[in-house]
């Protein structure tokens, strides 16, 4: 139980690292392409919205297999 927690941490730190650089340069690159503003309240916002989905899916996908063992039984021979 120790592992996955640990686990779920660095991912989830990681990830939402990732997700803030990511949304940073994507800023930094609308900014610099001369954006409106309607731009960043709407598109801008769309883009952040589905970037932290697709990595809410991959931390699942992540940590799917230590939830799996965790309500697996042992073998017994």
């Amino acid at each position: 139980m120790k592992n996955i927690a640990l686990k779920s941490l660095f991912f989830l730190s990681v990830i939402a690292m990732v997700d803030y650089m990511l949304m940073i340069l994507v800023g930094c690159i609308s900014n610099y392409a001369g954006c409106s503003t309607t731009y960043f309240e709407c598109t801008f916002c769309t883009i952040g919205k589905s970037i932290i989905a697709i990595s809410t899916i991959l931390l699942i996908f992540l940590m799917l297999p230590d939830f799996k063992s965790m309500g697996a039984k042992p073998k017994s021979d």
